[in-house]
């Protein structure tokens, strides 16, 4: 599908002018502007790719399936772009397509944009003789003109705002000069009348001159000789003098500026003097850009444009054709001493104004520390894709670049500085994201035992390929050059396999300040010290060194504030349900009801359908839902066309009701748009409006449009009473203090932070986050609520190896949290939903899967053992299955009803009391049955007695059997 944009409007990095001259269209147009789609603004010279965006200004949508759209050329039935079938521009909205990613053609210098219909009658044109400073656009009137900012998806622009004058501190230097800079950074000129200066001091006070006046855009420099007003403490009133009579500015100070009406309006405070490498006469701290961004470190340019020191991160290595898991990602090193807050950091490529709204920017209190590596992932922190000729800049929360590297031509392996984080870059055969950059053997220095070892110290290096490695001929030294040991020649590691070197074959000690380098010739390729031993060892923890948890020779190194994984604790019998395809492309939430039925729903089109769970766990449609039901947003009630939500994630609470998690709205995929919809499964379809809507975008931290809530279960404040910790109150969670729907709280799982949301919804569409949990997997695809043994787990994808976390909330701030690998058996695939049963029938139960982005073989199930809690004293215990549940693939043992449902299935998250509700059913009908008996009985005589004993066993027997008349939905509770 083509990648065009609907978006809303942004402001651009810059602007060329503040009006634009209207001119009259070269047009040759097939219907008058208003009648029909008409092409609306064209940039054809930007600093990224060349676009056109259609505007529909009528009352009602038009479908433009196959229209065409091409430049000068006559490029029809070769290479002029088509527009796919079910392309709809809906009234007033627009529609941008791009060059490179739509259409393959340039837009030149002299050029023309047509637009032709699906017959290939001419719908409109523009010609132009030269390049637009901005963009050429059409006016609510329809006349064309130059813009004065650029507007894709949204309204033009012809003339910018007038912005009042705004002074502010724009540069200080406290040694060895005492001088300060403000910047006019509005529109308009500013009297400076009445103004003053002053440090972290009220006494210290010194008023500008009268009738001193700054224009827009200018830089004024008060330096210590600057003639003025200062304040007089003996007289308490000002008196002619300079700045340094009033200011001495110090190592650790304040500049504060305050307006005519005594009104401070700018502030900034330090520690330090600014100092570059030690020197202060080259440093000042200074706003980046000028007037807007936060203070820092920048070299002297009084009464000039600011240049700020950027941090020393580079970027160190670049994916631009997108591997299996990551996608494209650039990574980024601090080379420096110091560590650095990148918190707000984003990434744009060569179109930084088609794509400003497609990143996210890098989380609050994010530092890299010396040395370390940060990577900016596709769909994590950005939603585009890197292109063969193209570029990464990294930008810091002011928009300042802080680092940049384009390139022609994707790599065969990745773009890579070598040496790691100082050299060129060059064309690397294997990826080494987070971590050092394999520049000569991509052998990896892994873990170092210097004291203590099982027999002595030891070195572990990795190989991190998917092919075996040979390192003999690799050089190990400590940090003495006399101590060397060649390996071996001929010898190999195995493809992600470890090699442990102990001391008896390197023939030296680790000391406990020492080094282990390894060279490859002259080459030295890896190298890690310390300064003391290790309490464990020293180990490669997400690419940066630190102390183990514990010593793992030859395994995978556990680092602190890791979790170890456990093996998955059930069969490793994983079957497929759906060998022939049952459901769409996009399959992702799934979540359990009553006994023995499962919902399941596909994010591309929003569907949903109801499954009856068989005793094997296979899957067969509900009565009814074969072809499921399309959840729609409330906007979209009289739109059936209108693309829908993403429907990432699936729940029901008790009483029912099902409810979608959505990411963004399909009609605007390029648009983080978080939300919980509800919907009543009981209505009629093929199409269910959602019955409330919870619009939790500005409740939840801002992501890029796909990388949102990913999942979503509904938890009963029964189960959560006492036992969530609730952040607001500091306390254990107490249901009275919130006014919760659906008597529970609704927990989100969010892509892009891998975090876990406990929020509570309100009736009137407002949500407060209760508690935030983190799972330590990096990224949560899916959500279940085990109603057995009172956990949460959250499931991850293969981005992070098909990993379970699972939380027992406990009551306390951090609950206990264990990790399990997947089945063994399970393939390492996209799994976006994940549901339990939670009736536990002979020791086990049955867990689902589903994968996203596959027709076939979306779901898989397999088992896993459970124990039934004791019932609570006067509680009834769980009703489960004589016998067990069935291994996959094979009978269960023989059910009460003879049939194929396995009555050991129930509800995720929601009450258990479909039991309830069948005995409560069978005594109904039993007695409806009896009296109607009696009555024939008492009309026809003695011998159509029944006895009520027989009735009542009947009836529950029926019940049992799950009869119910045809076409009754299994989920009908009414």
């Amino acid at each position: 599908m083509p990648s065009f944009r609907r978006i809303p409007a942004f402001l651009a990095a810059a602007v060329l002018g503040t009006s634009a001259l209207l001119v009259p269209a070269t047009l040759a147009s097939a219907a008058s502007y208003g009648d029909s789609v008409v092409i609306n603004e064209i940039e054809s010279s930007g600093p990224g790719n060349d676009w056109v965006e259609l505007h529909n200004p009528t009352d009602a949508a038009i479908d433009i399936s196959n229209w065409i759209v091409q430049d000068d050329k006559d490029r029809i039935g070769n290479d002029a772009f088509v527009f796919p079938a079910g392309t709809v521009i809906e009234p007033g909205a627009y529609l941008v397509i791009e060059e490179s990613k739509d259409f393959t053609f340039g837009l030149g210098k002299a050029d023309s944009v047509r637009l032709y219909d699906q017959a290939q009658q001419a719908v409109d044109e523009y010609s132009w003789s030269a390049h637009a400073p901005v963009t050429y656009g059409r006016n609510a009137e329809g006349v064309w003109g130059e813009t004065a900012q650029e507007t894709p998806g949204a309204a033009n622009i012809f003339e910018l705002p007038t912005q009042p004058g705004e002074v502010v501190l724009n540069e200080i230097d406290s040694a060895p000069a005492d001088w300060v800079e403000l910047y006019n950074k509005g529109d308009q000129p500013v009297s400076l009348d009445g103004y003053e200066l002053r440090d972290n001091s009220d006494d210290h006070r010194w008023m500008f001159p009268a009738g001193t006046t700054i224009e827009p855009g200018e830089f004024l420099v008060v330096d210590a000789k600057s003639p003025g007003m200062i304040w007089d403490q003996a007289t308490n009133a000002y008196v002619d003098g300079t700045f340094e009579g009033a200011i001495g500015i110090g190592s650790a100070d304040s500049m504060r500026l305050y307006n005519a009406d005594g009104e401070k309006i700018d502030e900034h405070s330090w520690v330090g003097h600014a100092n570059i490498d030690g020197d202060e006469a080259s440093a000042t701290l200074a706003r980046c850009p000028d007037g807007a961004g936060a203070f820092k470190l920048a070299r002297v340019t009084m009464g000039a444009a600011n240049e700020c020191v950027a941090p020393k991160v580079v970027i160190n290595e670049i994916e631009s054709n997108g591997d299996t898991v990551n996608g494209d990602w650039a990574e980024i090193k601090n080379i420096g001493t110091e560590p650095v807050d990148i918190s707000g950091w984003y990434l744009l490529d060569n179109d930084p104004t088609g794509h400003a709204s497609d990143v996210t920017p890098v989380a609050e209190g994010t530092v890299l520390e010396p040395g370390a590596y940060f990577v900016f992932a596709e769909n994590k922190q950005f939603s585009f894709g890197l292109g063969k000729n193209d570029l990464v800049s990294i930008h810091d929360a002011d928009g300042v670049v802080v680092a940049e590297h384009g390139w022609t031509g994707h790599a065969a392996g990745v773009l890579a500085r070598c040496p790691d984080g100082t050299g060129e870059f060059r064309d690397v055969e294997v990826s080494t994201i987070g971590a050092r950059n394999a520049c000569g053997n991509p052998v990896v220095l892994s873990e170092i035992e210097s004291k203590d070892g099982e027999p002595g110290d030891w070195i572990e290096l990795y190989n991190p390929l998917d092919t075996d490695l040979e390192v003999g001929g690799l050089v190990i030294k400590d940090n003495d050059d006399s101590h060397a040991y060649t390996i071996p020649e001929g010898t190999v590691i195995a493809a992600g396999g470890y090699l442990v070197l102990e001391e008896a074959d390197f023939g030296f000690g680790l000391g406990g300040a020492d080094s282990v380098r390894i060279f490859e010739g002259d080459e030295l390729v890896q190298e890690y010290s310390w300064t003391k031993h290790a309490p464990t060892t020293y180990a490669l923890c997400s690419g940066s060194w630190g102390v183990s948890q514990r010593a793992t020779k030859g395994e995978a190194n556990l680092c602190v504030g890791e979790i170890e994984a456990q093996p998955w604790p059930g069969s490793d019998d994983v079957r497929a349900v759906d060998g022939d395809p049952m459901f769409l492309e996009d399959t992702s939430g799934l979540d359990t009801f009553g006994d023995n039925q499962l919902y399941v729903v596909d994010n591309g089109t929003g569907k949903f359908w109801l499954m009856d769970a068989q005793a094997d766990g296979s899957l067969k449609f509900a009565a009814g839902w074969e072809d499921g039901k399309r959840v729609r947003f409330q906007k979209d009630a009289d739109n059936p066309d209108a693309a829908g939500p993403d429907a990432e994630g699936i729940s029901v609470d008790g009483a029912g009701n099902v409810y979608i998690g959505v990411e963004r709205d399909n009609s605007d995929k390029g648009t983080n748009f978080n939300a919980i919809l509800m919907v009543d499964p009981n209505k009629p379809g093929p199409d269910l409006v959602a019955e409330k809507e919870w619009n939790l975008t500005e409740v939840l931290p801002a992501v890029s449009a796909n990388t949102g809530i990913e999942a979503v279960e509904w938890v009963s404040n029964d189960d959560l009473n006492g036992k969530l910790w609730d952040q607001n109150t500091g306390k254990p969670y107490d249901a009275s203090q919130y006014a919760t729907w659906a008597d529970g709280l609704f927990f989100v799982g969010v892509e892009n932070n891998g975090l876990v949301y406990a929020v509570a919804l309100a009736e009137n569409g407002s949500a407060t986050i209760v508690n935030v949990l983190d799972p330590k997997l990096g990224g949560v695809m899916a959500l279940d609520y085990d109603t057995i043994e009172n956990k949460l787990w959250a499931v991850c994808d293969n981005g992070c190896d098909g990993k379970h976390a699972v939380f027992e909330l406990d009551g306390t701030e951090t609950p206990a949290l264990a990790h399990f690998e997947r089945a063994a058996s399970m393939p390492n695939v996209n799994n976006e939903g994940f549901a339990l049963s939670s009736v536990c029938a002979g020791g086990a139960r049955f867990a689902w899967y589903a994968e996203d982005g596959v027709k076939s073989n979306a779901v898989r199930v397999v088992s896993l053992p459970c124990t039934v809690p004791p019932a609570e004293p006067g509680e009834p215990e769980q009703p489960g299955e004589p016998g067990g549940v069935a291994e996959p693939g094979k009978q269960a043992p023989d059910a009460a009803d003879g049939g194929d449902d396995a009555a050991g299935l129930a509800a995720t998250g929601a009450q258990n009391m479909t039991w309830v509700l069948w005995v409560a059913g069978a005594l109904v009908v039993a007695g409806i049955a009896l009296f109607a008996l009696r009555r024939r009985g008492g009309a026809e005589g003695d011998g159509a007695d029944v006895d009520a004993d027989d009735a009542i066993a009947g009836g529950a027997a029926g019940a049992a059997d799950g009869d119910a008349p045809e076409g009754d939905s299994p989920v009908d509770n009414n």
